[in-house]
């Protein structure tokens, strides 16, 4: 039973070595090209944020409180592998996607970790803009303990496996900013989603 156990593991790692084993999921790895995701998505620009749901609160460079209008609208709920706080629309989007991901790649959802979701703020490489998380629209996501930095052209793979699932229910990945804005950590309602969905 021994010799049977040894043979087995051995042709199970050798199916390895020569199918290649997929890297973990906090590996980083290049983000593909552009035109493979987001397909007919934009990101959501403080113009279009603004006239939709108002000032949200104070510019500054750490979460401040919601003062804007839409707080009302503000929900927290359990989006599958966390609980969130964010604009209705968007939770409710949001567990869509994972409710969709978990049941084809469980263990992406099962290991996925948010750094936050609603914080009032600026952008961080733009102290005249508001960051979209600052209506509860946008959460950043990683696996392992590390998150990917702004402006790295890499993404974990647990959330290049997750962006066609985000794309699918209307987010736009921050994988397709342009320059040192690149985020592929972040995921936004879409320009699209928030005109069709926010009223």
């Amino acid at each position: 039973m021994a010799k049977r156990t040894r043979a087995t593991t051995q042709r199970s790692l050798s199916a390895r070595i020569f199918t290649g084993a997929s890297p973990p999921l906090d590996a980083q790895i290049p983000i593909p090209p552009t035109s493979s995701f987001n397909a007919n998505l934009s990101s959501a620009d403080e113009a279009t944020m603004l006239g939709l749901l108002g000032v949200p609160g104070q510019k500054s460079a750490n979460c401040s409180p919601v003062t804007g209008t839409f707080k009302s609208r503000i929900k927290t709920g359990d989006v599958g592998p966390f609980r969130v706080t964010g604009l209705d629309v968007a939770v409710d989007l949001l567990k869509a996607v994972f409710d969709e991901a978990v049941q084809q790649i469980p263990d992406v959802v099962a290991a996925v970790k948010t750094a936050g979701m609603l914080c009032v703020r600026h952008k961080r490489n733009n102290p005249n803009s508001f960051s979209n998380h600052s209506w509860g629209t946008a959460i950043d996501l990683f696996s392992g303990t590390d998150v990917v930095p702004q402006g790295v052209k890499r993404t974990h793979r647990g959330c290049l496996l997750l962006a066609p699932f985000f794309n699918v229910h209307g987010w736009y990945w921050g994988a397709g900013f342009s320059g040192a804005s690149v985020d592929s950590m972040h995921f936004e309602l879409s320009k699209e989603t928030t005109q069709s969905k926010i009223h």
